[in-house]
């Protein structure tokens, strides 16, 4: 048995070095198509199936109250405010531990004298322990650091030890300053660990954010994570948080009402949202899709092959081969092609998985820290998987149907270059299928990058590029009150203008130029049966200078003074679009407008005292339900619940600057320098043009854009060369055919069209039945879609018709050669043959 195979080698090997150009194409195509989906694969496993590497990974979940009437682009609106978890803590019985935290904060720290803005999660105390993580060095956190009041405690990340303290073996016990307040480090995590997402430090939730009451509009919502008991299912868990949610709801009805519904779900699927899965998915399919097309290429060129070779196996035959002597041998070439080809793609798949994680890792927000894309065990045995398949796919097929053949008829007709009919349908049918599934690939590829040339070419209204913001965050321990941080912002506003090189200031509530808020409003003397029948609009919180900065006119009425404060009067100025959309032709002015209530009270009724040409207020996403515009309120506003008795001073802010001429990055450096001179301990971050922060923000979807073209480009590349290499082939086997029809009469025009339509009738079909199903698939998505997409609707006729007139102009080209080539057969040639 050794033998044989040693046998089948060699001579696989001998026949694949004299068929050279063959073996290059299907090692080429088989690799391309091994390496999409072992790197994509690489990519799913990595988000989405592999999850957590903790030793609790699978009993982890979250819990939530939610409301089930509404929903977000991230799924369903949830809320445990912090009274809420309190309550709930020694009445649930499903987990066996439970935490609450806050992720992705902003957390202010300076060691030894330098301040720097770092990422971090403030916990409660059972937190790692939920996980079954340990510090490395130090102790974890207890009950006791986790009070109001309490002296401030903090765990810190291997990274952080290693760049602000280089290691140093006694980092334990150092004092630095967190927020504004001196706090002790307790312990330092193990290299790696930076959950939930790219955390570097730990902080007990409740020392930095008492519980407050539930209808209070600084009280936090955290978070929830549990344990899952052994003998309880995520079915039961989410039964008895339905049950708390319900009872809660009944005896806080100003602020659980709407949150009446519980969801315990695995953590993971918390950590992914459905647009970011559906996403993947598709990534997913499309990878399989360039599989199937190069495997259907391979395919094709065994037939081919094997055609070619039906009179060398007719002589194998003849001289007492048997059928499964020829259909090893065969198989083994295929078995061969297939492993050089997986050889291949494995090298091409660790090259492109380490361009994705260095790309993605370079980027201003990368994905959290365990996401890693790692081509683990699980993802080579799916690659040799895919390889084994497409090996006998396109070797086991082809060579039965040559085995099979009639030795003396084989022998009889091998010089008039015919084929079974059989073996030319599936030949034609395979094209077809690769013309289907590359239209399906280039439509949803051309679609993706449709939508992110959209979000970068935003009009927003302002120039982007001509305002420099940056963020700030005034933490508790510095600026304990509103007052305090009101007082800051005045002053920084006040000493940033005058600076010589600034030609407007301003401070506004939006997060990296993105969007800062939307709610539901209401509109004074119309009636909202329930909070679903209520607008949702954007509401920003700016200072005077905003409009002086985005350049925006004033159309009717006037501007934002200082002296307007909601303990005067309560007012807004609107945009004209908001103006248009709820008040027609008639004046907004002097019309009130409020937060609609939801989660406590509703927000104080605003006088509209002006109206400005718009500008974009979202970011390039698409909300539900929420328009691109909305109204304005001064900075010290208090947008959400009743107006309290000082103004109100966010703790974060954007500070916005534009250049008096020149370039508005220059102006980074004296807008540091004006913040340490008030504040040497305030980092700023996220600094740079307010088109930076944009582009950072889309940096994910270009990313993805990118992959989707590559595998388009890649399936159209496949698709053309089946298409040529089918009607190459189809071409020799009627060299005969042709000549006598030459030799009869016919032209070299009509014997061209004769071929041009063979090819247009594939091609046809299968542009036909790919643009229906691309169109079926995108309609019956629907609104899931179009969440996605932005700016792009996915049944655009001119997406269609570019993509399909692309694969007809391909498949054209592709024909035109070995068309050409069959004008000029010689008939005396041909018939010389017979």
């Amino acid at each position: 048995m050794g033998d044989n195979l040693l046998r089948d080698l060699r001579i696989g090997f001998r026949i694949l070095t004299r068929e050279k150009s063959f073996a290059a194409l299907a090692i080429t195509v088989l690799a391309l198509g091994i390496a999409g989906v072992t790197t994509m694969f690489s990519v799913v496993n990595g988000v989405m199936l592999r999850g957590f590497s903790f030793p609790n990974a699978d009993r982890l979940v979250s819990a939530n109250f939610v409301d089930p009437t509404s929903a977000t682009f991230f799924g369903v609106n949830g809320r445990i405010a912090a009274m809420d978890y309190e309550d709930l803590r020694p009445l649930q019985q499903s987990l066996e531990l439970v935490a609450a935290y806050l992720n992705g904060s902003t957390v202010n720290v300076t060691v030894d004298g330098h301040a720097q803005r770092f990422t971090g999660a403030y916990v409660t105390e059972d937190f790692l322990r939920i996980l079954g993580v340990a510090p490395a060095r130090g102790r974890d956190f207890t009950t006791a650091d986790n009070q109001p009041g309490a002296p401030k405690v903090a765990l810190i990340g291997h990274g952080f030890w290693q760049r602000a303290f280089g290691g140093a073996p006694d980092v334990v016990d150092r004092v630095v300053r967190i927020n504004g307040t001196p706090a002790t480090i307790i312990g330092v995590m193990p290299q790696g660990f930076a959950f939930p997402t790219n955390e570097e430090l730990w902080i007990p939730l409740y020392s930095e954010f008492p519980p407050r009451p539930r209808n209070d509009p600084a009280g936090i919502s955290p978070a929830v994570l549990g344990l899952l008991r052994r003998d309880v299912t995520v079915e039961q868990a989410d039964a008895e948080f339905t049950n708390l949610a319900r009872r809660f709801a009944e005896e806080h009805p100003a602020t659980n009402e709407r949150f009446n519904d519980g969801l315990v779900e695995p953590l993971i699927r918390t950590f992914l949202p459905a647009p970011l899965r559906g996403t993947l998915l598709t990534m997913l399919g499309f990878c399989v899709g360039v599989l199937l097309i190069a495997c259907a290429n391979v395919m094709n060129m065994q037939f081919a092959r094997a055609t070619r070779r039906a009179r060398d196996l007719a002589v194998r035959a003849s001289l007492g081969a048997s059928r499964t002597r020829l259909v090893r041998q065969m198989l083994t070439e295929s078995l061969l092609l297939s492993s050089l080809g997986a050889v291949l793609g494995v090298v091409l798949a660790y090259g492109a998985t380490n361009w994705l994680t260095a790309t993605v890792r370079s980027m201003d927000t990368p994905p959290p820290s365990w996401i890693t894309f790692d081509i683990s065990l699980a993802v080579l045995a799916v690659s040799i998987g895919a390889t084994v398949l497409a090996a006998v796919a396109s070797g086991l097929l082809p060579a039965l149907g040559s085995s099979r053949a009639n030795t003396v008829g084989v022998l009889r007709d091998s010089g008039r270059g015919t084929t079974s009919r059989r073996m030319n349908f599936v030949s034609r049918g395979l094209v077809v299928f690769q013309i289907v599934v590359t239209c399906v690939l280039l439509i949803g590829a051309l679609l993706q990058v449709q939508s992110i040339r959209a979000q970068q070419t935003i009009d927003f209204g302002f120039d982007t590029t001509s305002v420099l913001t940056a963020r700030m965050g005034l933490m508790d321990g510095d600026y304990p009150s509103p007052e305090a941080r009101r007082q800051f912002y005045e002053r920084l506003e006040e000493r940033v203008s005058a600076n010589p090189q600034v030609a407007a200031a301003a401070l506004t509530n939006r997060f990296r130029m993105i969007g800062s808020s939307s709610a539901p409003i209401e509109i004074e003397g119309r009636t909202y049966r329930d909070v679903r029948e209520r607008p949702v609009t954007n509401i920003d919180q700016v200072t005077p200078g905003f409009f002086e900065v985005t350049g925006q006119r004033l159309l009717e009425g006037r501007h934002f003074t200082r002296q307007d404060l909601d303990t005067r009067q309560p007012i807004a100025i609107v945009d004209a679009a908001f103006a248009r959309e709820h008040f027609g032709a008639q004046s907004p002015l002097n019309r009130r407008v409020r937060v609609a209530p939801g989660v406590g009270e509703p927000g104080p009724w605003r006088t509209i005292v002006g109206v400005v040409t718009p500008i974009r207020m979202l970011g390039p996403f698409n909300p539900p339900n929420s328009s691109e515009h909305g109204f304005y309120v001064p900075f010290f506003a208090s947008v959400f619940g009743p107006t309290p008795e000082t103004p109100a001073a966010a703790q974060f802010a954007t500070v916005m600057l534009k250049p008096r001429g020149g370039d508005a990055e220059a102006l980074a450096p004296a807008l540091r320098q004006d913040v340490a001179a008030l504040d040497q301990n305030l980092p700023l971050y996220y600094v740079g043009t307010a088109s930076s922060q944009i582009d950072a923000f889309i940096a994910q979807n270009r990313i993805i854009a990118t992959m989707f073209s590559i595998f388009g480009l890649v399936a159209i590349l496949l698709a053309a060369v089946g298409i040529y290499g089918v009607m190459s082939f189809a071409v020799s086997q009627r060299t005969q055919e042709l000549g006598v029809r030459m030799a009869l009469g016919a032209s070299r025009t009509r014997v061209l069209r004769m071929v041009l339509i063979q090819s247009a009738i594939q091609v046809a079909i299968g542009c036909a039945v790919g643009g229906g199903l691309a169109m079926a698939m995108a309609m019956a998505a629907g609104a899931g879609i179009q969440s996605v997409l932005f700016g792009v609707d996915p049944t655009d006729p001119a997406v269609y018709t570019a993509v399909l007139s692309l694969v007809a102009l391909v498949a054209f080209l592709a024909t035109v050669g070995p068309a050409r080539r069959a004008t000029r057969v010689d008939p005396m040639v041909a018939l010389r043959a017979e």
